[in-house]
């Protein structure tokens, strides 16, 4: 999914050009350093002698780092429709002609369509004997093997890309409905002819193109959400841990000041 993602916001990031790119990169670098000063000083407002130390530094550079990934992200993010649906289209061409795809949902199908009892299966070879043919003579069979083979083309989407799968539930396949109207339509175009296997596999791109035109926004948004609060859970490391130890200065100093206070005598001026 990590990858899926990173490669969205490299590509959404790479469409804006070298000029905007730089650009992207040095507005990032500002925030960064933004980030980074602000984390070592903001003590300043109630503890002017406090500093920081080393290892807080090496805080504040993680924090400093994670800010400038996340301002590219958020940059990136604006692009994930065109380079979403590039990464669909390429998809798309790949599935129909996966022959390891193919095979595999091939032998899935004719098992279930034999455990399901619908069909005579008496003189069809299994798959793996070399059997090249399904018996299709109910439409029930036929919207049996039709949602099987859309159910493998969205699972093999989610599977190459995690991140885009997720969002759009690849997981729970190709409604029945829309599986049963597709075959009505085919059959009114083409009558007396068979419903092709691999229109499962067609049905199941639809589907997927269909969902990303309707969720691109919602993906743009959740995972922005998302980068806005891993940013802030970040910066609350090395923010809370520095105020809480510029806060112990400021009580220690006090307290030593009470001390002294407490122990001066004036007769002994």
């Amino acid at each position: 999914m990590l990858k899926n993602f990173r490669d969205i916001i490299s590509e959404g990031l790479a469409m804006d050009g070298t000029g905007k790119l730089i650009l992207w990169i040095v507005l990032a670098l500002a925030f960064s350093a933004l980030c980074w000063y602000i984390c070592t000083n903001y003590t300043k407002l109630w503890n002017k002698r406090y500093h920081v130390t080393g290892g807080f530094h090496a805080l504040c550079g993680i924090a400093a780092l994670v800010t400038f990934f996340a301002v590219l992200a958020f940059i990136g993010l604006k692009n994930t429709k065109p380079v979403a649906e590039r990464m669909v289209e390429e998809w798309s061409e790949d599935v129909v002609d996966d022959d390891a795809l193919q095979n595999s949902t091939f032998q899935y199908a004719f098992d279930q369509v034999a455990a399901s009892g619908l069909e005579n299966m008496r003189g069809y070879r299994h798959p793996s004997q070399g059997g090249l043919i399904i018996p299709l003579s109910h439409p029930e069979t036929q919207l049996l093997v039709s949602g099987i083979y859309a159910g493998a083309a969205c699972r093999d989407f989610g599977a190459k890309y995690p991140f885009l799968g997720w969002f759009l539930k690849t997981d729970e396949g190709v409604p029945t409905e829309l599986i049963a109207a597709d075959q009505q339509a085919w059959f009114r175009r083409h009558p007396g002819q068979n419903y092709p296997l691999e229109q499962g596999f067609k049905l199941g791109v639809r589907q997927i193109q269909d969902q990303l035109q309707e969720q691109t926004g919602r993906i743009v948004r959740i995972t922005r959400g998302w980068l806005a609060l891993l940013f802030l859970l970040v910066q609350l490391i090395p923010f809370g841990a520095i105020g809480y130890m510029a806060y112990q200065d400021l009580t220690h100093n006090q307290q030593i000041a009470k001390d002294y206070s407490d122990d001066f005598d004036i007769d002994n001026i």
